[in-house]
C-alpha cells in the first residue's frame, strides 16, 4: 500500500499534485500574513485616531474651563448683552 502511494507520488501527475498543493499552502499561509498585518495596522490606525480625539477634547475642555460664563456664553454663540445678564448670576453663586 505504501509502495503504491510512493510510486503515485513520483509519476508526474503526483509530482504535479504535490506541487499544487505546496503552491496552495504557501499562497495560503502568505494570505493569512496579509490578512494579518493589515487587520493590525488597521486596528494602530484606530488607536492613533482615539489618541488624537482624545488630545483634542482635553484641550478643547482645558480652553472652555478657563473662560468665565460671560465669554462661554459669547463663545456658544450667544449676544454680548444677553451674556452680561450671567455677572449677576456669577457674583449670587459666589456668595453662596
Amino acid at each position: 500500500m505504501i509502495a503504491a502511494l510512493f510510486k503515485a507520488a513520483l509519476s508526474p501527475a503526483g509530482k504535479a499534485l504535490g506541487a499544487l498543493l505546496l503552491a496552495g499552502s504557501l499562497l495560503g499561509g502568505l494570505y493569512a500574513f496579509a490578512y494579518s498585518s493589515g487587520r493590525a495596522a488597521g486596528r494602530v490606525e484606530q488607536l492613533q485616531d482615539t489618541v488624537a480625539a482624545y488630545e483634542k477634547r482635553t484641550g478643547i475642555d482645558n480652553e472652555t474651563d478657563s473662560l468665565g460664563r460671560v465669554d462661554l456664553c459669547v463663545e456658544l454663540g450667544g449676544l454680548r448683552d444677553e451674556c452680561e445678564q450671567l455677572r449677576g448670576l456669577d457674583a449670587a453663586a459666589q456668595r453662596q
